[in-house]
Order: C-alpha cells, then sequence, then structure tokens
C-alpha cells in the first residue's frame, strides 16, 4: 500500500520509466538521465512525481513509488511546447532560432509549476527532501520554500545556464531566479552554468555571493557543478556480453567491414551540432584526407528530442545526408548510415564497439552523455573521442580530443588525427573509463542527495546563523 508521504519527492516533467497498456507493463526509459535513482535512494521511502493522465495511484517500480500528475491539456501545451521549447531552450544553449517569449505560454508555466509544488507539499513528511529536475521546474522551489519552509529542497539542471546578459533577456527572469533561490543546493551541469547563475543571481538581487554559494533570506543557497551521469555498469555489463560484441561484429560487417567507422549520436536539435559533423566529414571525403571506399559515417539522430523545430533540423539533416551520400557513396554503400529512432541500449552499445571514433560535437550542452557511455563500453581502453569545448563533459573527459565544433578545420584535423589512432589501447581512454565509472548514475544521486543534506544541515548550525546576520 502506498504511504501517505514520503522522505524523498522527485519532481521531473517525465517518469523515468514508460507506461504502457494494457497491464500497466512499466520499464525503465534506456536514455533516462536520472538513471539509478530507485539503486541509489533504496534507504528512503520515495515517490517520483509527474505530468501523466493515466497513471494508477499506486504505481511502483523497482523500489520507487510513481505519481502522476494532472494538468489541462491547453496548460501543458501552453507551458511545454511554447515556453520549454520556444523560450528557455534556446535562451539556454545561446544557439538556434532566437527564444520567443509570450504572455500565455509563461502564465501556463506558472500554473503547471504551482501545481508541482501544491503535489510535492501534500506529498513530502516533514522535513523531506526534494530533488526537483530541470528547466521544466524552475519556479517549483520558490513555491515549496513558502509553503515548507522545513523542507530540504535541491534542484538539479542538466542544460547549461547562459551569460548574465542572456538570461536577463526573459521577461520571467525574477520570478524564475525566486524560483531557484528557493533551493538549498542547486546542481548545474559544468562550473561554466555555476558562475552564469550566481553572477545572474548577484545583478537581479545584489545578495552577497561567496565561490559558491549565495545568503539569502538569512540562509545560504549552493550552486555548484553537478555532471549528469550515465549508468556505467550497464554499458560495461552490455560490453562484456559475448551476444554484444558479436553483434558489433555483424554490424561492422553489415557496413561493408569498413577501415574505419566513425560513430555520431545526437537528437536532431539545434544546439547538437549534427549539421557541423556532417559537413566536416563531406569536407574531408572531398579533400581526399578520408577515402569514402574504406571510412563510414553512422549518426544515430537519438529519440528524446526536445527541440523548438524538430521537423526543420530533420529537414535539413535529411537532405545533407542525401547530398554526401549523392556525391560520394557507391551502389549499395554509402558513406553515411543514419538511423533515425532510439536504440536500446545493447544495440547501442555494439554500436559503441563497432565504431572507431565517437564525434560528440554540441553547440552547447551541460553533458555530452553519448561520449561517458562510449568511454564505459570501451573495455579494451580502445577507440578516440572527438569532443565539443562546449560540452560540460569536456571538462569531466580532458583526455579526448577537444575542439571548437564551429571551426571546421580544427575538427577536419583532430577526425583525421584520431583515425590514425583507431584500435590502439590508450590510457587517455582508461582514464576516461575510469572517471565515468567513478562518478556514475547511482554514485552521482547519492552525492547530490547526501550534498543537499549537508547543506540544509549547516543552515541551521551557529556559524551559519551568524554568516547569513552578517
Amino acid at each position: 500500500m502506498r504511504p501517505e508521504t514520503f522522505e524523498l519527492v522527485t519532481l521531473a516533467h517525465a517518469l523515468p520509466v514508460e507506461v504502457t497498456s494494457p497491464g500497466w507493463r512499466l520499464r525503465r526509459r534506456p536514455a533516462d538521465p536520472t538513471a539509478g535513482f530507485a539503486e541509489a535512494t533504496g534507504e528512503r521511502e520515495g515517490v517520483w512525481l509527474a505530468l501523466h493522465d493515466t497513471l494508477p495511484r499506486d504505481a511502483e517500480v523497482a523500489g520507487a513509488w510513481l505519481s502522476g500528475l494532472f494538468a489541462p491539456r491547453a496548460d501543458i501545451d501552453e507551458y511545454y511546447l511554447g515556453q520549454c521549447r520556444e523560450t528557455l531552450l534556446p535562451l539556454m544553449h545561446e544557439c538556434g532560432p532566437p527564444p520567443q517569449f509570450h504572455q500565455p505560454w509563461q502564465a501556463a508555466y506558472r500554473r503547471v509549476n504551482h501545481r508541482y509544488a501544491v503535489a510535492a507539499a501534500r506529498l513530502a513528511a516533514p522535513e523531506a527532501t526534494v530533488w526537483v529536475h530541470d528547466y521544466h521546474l524552475l519556479l517549483v522551489a520558490g513555491y515549496l520554500r513558502r509553503a515548507r519552509p522545513d523542507l530540504r529542497i535541491g534542484v538539479q539542471l542538466q542544460v547549461p545556464f547562459p551569460p548574465v546578459e542572456r538570461f536577463l533577456r526573459m521577461p520571467m527572469r525574477d520570478k524564475v531566479m525566486r524560483g531557484l533561490l528557493g533551493a538549498d543546493l542547486l546542481g548545474l551541469p559544468d562550473a561554466r552554468s555555476a558562475a552564469n547563475f550566481l553572477d545572474a543571481a548577484h545583478e537581479l538581487t545584489g545578495l552577497r555571493r561567496g565561490d559558491r554559494l549565495l545568503l539569502a533570506d538569512g540562509r545560504m543557497v549552493v550552486a555548484t557543478a553537478f555532471p549528469p551521469s550515465v549508468d556505467a555498469d550497464r554499458f560495461a555489463g552490455h560490453a562484456a556480453d559475448p551476444d554484444v560484441r558479436e553483434r558489433a561484429r555483424e554490424l561492422r560487417e553489415s557496413l561493408g567491414d569498413p577501415r574505419t567507422v566513425l560513430l555520431s549520436v545526437g537528437a536532431l536539435d539545434e544546439h547538437e551540432g549534427v549539421e557541423q559533423r556532417l559537413d566536416a566529414y563531406a569536407h574531408l571525403i572531398a579533400e581526399g584526407r578520408v577515402d569514402p571506399l574504406s571510412t563510414v559515417l553512422v549518426h544515430v539522430a537519438a529519440a528524446g528530442s526536445e527541440t523548438a523545430h524538430p521537423a526543420a533540423v530533420q529537414e535539413r539533416v535529411d537532405r545533407q545526408v542525401a547530398q554526401i551520400n549523392g556525391m560520394f557513396s557507391r551502389l549499395g554503400h554509402p558513406v553515411v548510415h543514419y538511423v533515425r529512432h532510439e536504440l536500446d541500449p545493447a544495440e547501442l552499445t555494439s554500436l559503441y564497439l563497432a565504431a572507431d571514433v565517437l564525434l560528440a560535437l554540441p553547440l552547447r550542452q551541460g553533458a555530452t552523455l553519448a561520449a561517458k557511455e562510449y568511454a564505459a563500453s570501451r573495455l579494451d581502453d580502445t577507440g578516440r573521442i572527438v569532443l565539443s569545448e562546449f560540452s560540460g563533459t569536456a571538462a569531466e573527459l580532458p583526455e579526448a580530443t577537444i575542439v571548437n565544433p564551429e571551426d571546421l578545420a580544427e575538427v577536419k584535423d583532430a577526425i583525421c588525427a584520431a583515425i590514425d589512432l583507431r584500435g590502439k589501447p590508450d590510457e587517455a581512454m582508461a582514464a576516461m573509463r575510469g572517471r565515468v565509472r567513478g562518478h556514475d548514475a547511482p554514485k552521482a544521486t547519492r552525492a547530490f542527495l547526501a550534498t543537499v543534506d549537508a547543506v540544509t544541515a549547516y543552515r541551521t548550525s551557529d556559524k551559519a546563523k551568524t554568516a547569513c546576520a552578517r
């Protein structure tokens, strides 16, 4: 029987599982960035709250309860399709079409966030921890702080936080800032985003700030980097599976047994840089630096894209792939293989094992999970990663070849260098694999929740009260 209140309440836009009927079969999403939630929080009675209009009240999966939150369809459309996708995504990623600002979207966003806060306040036990996820719910912590000051509140963003001059353009900037300042801990995907948030908070509110904290309303708000992680053991387990390894061999064979396989994994979003990757590859073939008879590029357009204009991006990528194949392919042997659907983890691991080089080149991204998954899968320490300097993951995997994805010459040189080193075990890959395993999703979840506990314990101490009173 489901408890009435919980020690841990997790709020997100979507459930960490797929709900299918008949029979309400629940299964984990393969690419969920909060993988490991249930395992890492098994010692707490926890519930996951997300928008869902048909979820049974007593649904449970892997030891975690799920609770569906209903909102009117009109509100959901304006909150998500409007404010989230057309305003916040382009604003925070600093690329693609300019953000659009419309009052009805902002009003719907406030209403949906308030619904989350009301539901969370009802589900949370006294002094419970509330874990709020991502840009969909930027106002919730502020609402909760006013309704339930006893709660421990952590907000974790997976998208980058923009520079202060860009954030100030948003009409809702004061409400968003008040919302985020309701948290005890604000986890951002990289150090640059944390610094941007602290700058924006100081600019808007005049609050005193330190390297990682602000003093707000007589309490501390800690803002620091908490990069999203992957379930490294899951990918390593697949990579050690003989069936998966055989599938990797079959994939290379089906690709024509090329000398080099380049792999790109990324949603069809403006900030992913998919078009730049394809452009660099086409130039290398045209310049004779890459042999189209012995090299192929596989691009997997991962599902879950939240881009504001998916059809436009898809149309451009479709056209670009067709042009490259039309110019350089042999009959029956395309130089670009394009997969436009999500792969399950085992099949994706097979591709990671089959690929000599991973191209991970977003124009701006909080974390590039494909780079971490690739590193976790390379048990023999072979393989190379060409990684964008504008991904938060570049700071975590400095051993990758770090490039500016907008610098065509630099990207081309990096791809050629990676091709020359393919197949050779490398200490750099071993270091990246070890770092990904050392900070995988369950460990990252435990670390985040433990930090929320530590911050909230400190805020009640005499030392903290003295510091905030100065």
